[in-house]
């Protein structure tokens, strides 16, 4: 019961930090290129001086951790970017489904080849759900997108790789978070973060300087509506990730990693309809049903 709770907590911070961040680029006021350097910057920072507070100051990382964290910093630097490039070259729908589907097959197969995390029958079932529920929440996206296509020119031609790239790296941040807690033995959770997100708010400001150069520091001017959901899109990542750290030691990374996606999406689903006001199609209704489908047959322990 615990476990559950905690896992639902965690959705609703994934959720919202999506919601801010998509409200954030919305009244961000300075250019659009340069705003999701920003947003690395600032939330890299945030995040990471949150983690060192919760772990009470203590920061103490083994050679392994500083690695993978790095190495991860990266990955998630490539994430942010990939996301940014597919939604401008392409159908967000389509790019939504490939990155959550990386999320959930790559560490699911490091799960269970690499480390023999066992999954019954129903559970392999609910993933499989899952990634049909995701076809069906983005098929109205995805339909739409074909209309669109004769429009596009030479980005649209790279678009296929950004989605590739989406599902790479959404996937490996999922698994490197897990290698580490492998290798570590479920410890240096909070050094595993800081590391990740300093590294990836250095990125983010050594990519800033490039393009900006003397007149870096203006580009981090907010006004006080981008401010604030760019506090509460930070706050929402740092407790949504600390709290993913602690129950990856509970529950069934496979498993977890699948309800998380599956749970996240369908929240972004009800956020478009009740605040933005878009309306539920056949498609998205079928998507919802499949995916609390799902969300009961993953919760079926072997």
């Amino acid at each position: 019961m615990t476990s559950t709770l905690l896992i639902a907590m965690m959705i609703v911070l994934y959720a919202c930090q999506t919601l801010f961040c998509r409200l954030y680029n919305q009244r961000y006021p300075g250019e659009e290129s340069t705003s999701p350097f920003v947003y690395n910057v600032i939330y890299g920072v945030f995040v990471s001086i949150v983690t060192f507070a919760v772990g009470k100051g203590r920061f103490a990382p083994s050679t392994a951790t500083v690695l993978l964290g790095l190495l991860n910093g990266a990955v998630l630097f490539g994430y942010n970017l990939s996301l940014i490039k597919a939604t401008a070259s392409g159908s967000y729908a389509v790019a939504n489904l490939c990155l959550l589907a990386g999320g959930i097959l790559i560490p699911l197969f490091q799960s269970v080849i690499v480390y023999h995390v066992p999954l019954n029958a129903l559970q392999y079932a609910g993933v499989a759900v899952m990634l049909a529920a995701f076809l069906f929440l983005n098929l109205d996206g995805i339909v739409g997108g074909r209309k669109e296509k004769k429009a596009k020119t030479a980005a649209s031609r790279l678009f296929p790789l950004f989605c590739t790239l989406l599902f790479l790296f959404n996937g490996l941040y999922g698994a490197l978070l897990n290698a580490q807690q492998e290798a570590m033995g479920n410890t240096q959770r909070e050094e595993m973060i800081i590391v990740t997100f300093l590294f990836t708010a250095l990125l983010g400001f050594v990519m800033l300087l490039s393009k900006r150069g003397r007149s870096s520091l203006a580009a981090f001017r907010q006004t006080k509506s981008s401010a604030l959901c760019m506090l509460l899109c930070c706050v929402s990542a740092a407790a949504a990730l600390n709290l993913l750290m602690y129950v990856m030691q509970l529950v069934n990374v496979p498993v977890l990693y699948t309800v998380e996606n599956g749970g996240v999406l369908v929240l972004s689903v009800m956020f478009a309809v009740f605040l933005f006001k878009e309306k539920i199609t056949p498609f998205k209704a079928v998507g919802l049903l499949l995916a609390l489908s799902s969300l009961v047959m993953l919760s079926v322990q072997a």
